[in-house]
């Protein structure tokens, strides 16, 4: 499936509901370790934060023809122990951007309502992401969540969370941010409160 602001893979299904790990973000260290550590064990996708050269690199470089997406790939260089580089075609099943509203819907409103489970949630925004509760970075995964967490709440849907610890999800982050997780949970706690607290 492919729209302006999103390309799905073939591999993902025809609404992408076999997708399991989302990824906020798409600077070269969530691209080129968190996202490969993921691809060899799960089905991530990518979004960027807000322009869409990664979405448009897709079309850039053959893997989407008359807007049908083949499988989504990237390459990533790694620098061997001996100074030799091999070159790896990281393989993701789908790419989009929130810098739009019509690609923040396809993320919060289409996919999430799609997909059968989440286990991971990456995010890497930079330090600027982090800054405080109402970037926009933050305000987008305080409403991922939360959008997740109503499906998993209802009693009639089958999102889960296979992860071990009563199905967390786990979210990761690659920003050179001391104490992240910490700064990244009381953002998202804050947003929840402000935001949701009627909810």
């Amino acid at each position: 499936m492919s729209a302006a602001d999103i390309t799905i893979s073939k591999s993902a299904g025809a609404t992408g509901q076999k997708i399991n790990a989302i990824c906020i973000g798409s600077g070269r260290f969530l691209r080129s370790v968190l996202v490969p550590l993921l691809s060899s064990h799960a089905k991530p996708c990518v979004f960027q934060t807000r322009g869409r050269t990664f979405l448009d690199s897709f079309k850039d470089n053959g893997n989407v023809d008359n807007n049908t997406p083949k499988l989504l790939t990237y390459p990533v260089d790694t620098v061997e122990f001996d100074g030799t580089t091999t070159t790896s075609d990281i393989e993701i099943y789908a790419a989009g951007t929130l810098g739009t509203a019509d690609g923040r819907s396809q993320l919060m409103d289409n996919l999430v309502s799609q997909i059968n489970s989440l286990t991971v949630i990456g995010v890497g925004v930079t330090e600027a992401g982090l800054q405080n509760a109402t970037n926009q970075c933050m305000l987008d995964l305080t409403e991922l969540l939360f959008k997740v967490y109503t499906r998993m709440s209802a009693a009639t849907d089958i999102l889960q969370c296979p992860n071990p610890n009563n199905g967390k999800i786990c979210i990761i982050n690659t920003d050179n941010v001391p104490n992240n997780g910490d700064v990244i949970r009381d953002h998202v706690m804050q947003n929840g409160r402000d935001i949701y607290s009627d909810d």
